[in-house]
């Protein structure tokens, strides 16, 4: 059991990096339309996913960094992009319920950094 304890951290970043490694790459260098804030999308994206990686095997900070760099990309793709087109939860529906989860396993992983 202890073995699954001490690995299970990775259910929750490796999809997670992936996710943003895949979404944030292309967004590098490009705006997104809102102004200065456009630039920083791929950023936060791409290089909160590696510093989730990183920060699992030598700092807590960097855990800590990208998990936040994502939560805020997550809280303005939810209160900036998704909500004011839609109030829906369901994904299908053009709803918020996948940025919600994003948004909650990086703020969980920002609040509980290495300490999981």
């Amino acid at each position: 059991m202890k073995i699954l304890n001490d690995n299970l951290h990775w259910l929750l970043r490796i999809p997670i990096a992936i996710t943003f490694l895949v979404h944030g790459y292309p967004k590098l260098g490009e705006n997104l339309g809102m102004g200065f804030v456009g630039y920083l999308v791929g950023p936060f994206e791409f290089f909160g996913a590696l510093l989730l990686i990183v920060g699992s095997f030598y700092k807590d900070l960097f855990t800590r960094l990208g998990a936040l760099m994502i939560a805020v990309i997550m809280f303005g793709a939810i209160f900036i992009v998704h909500l004011p087109d839609k109030l829906a939860w369901k994904q299908g529906d053009g709803g918020v319920e996948w940025q919600v989860l994003l948004f909650c396993v990086s703020l969980y992983l920002f609040v509980k950094g290495n300490e999981l």
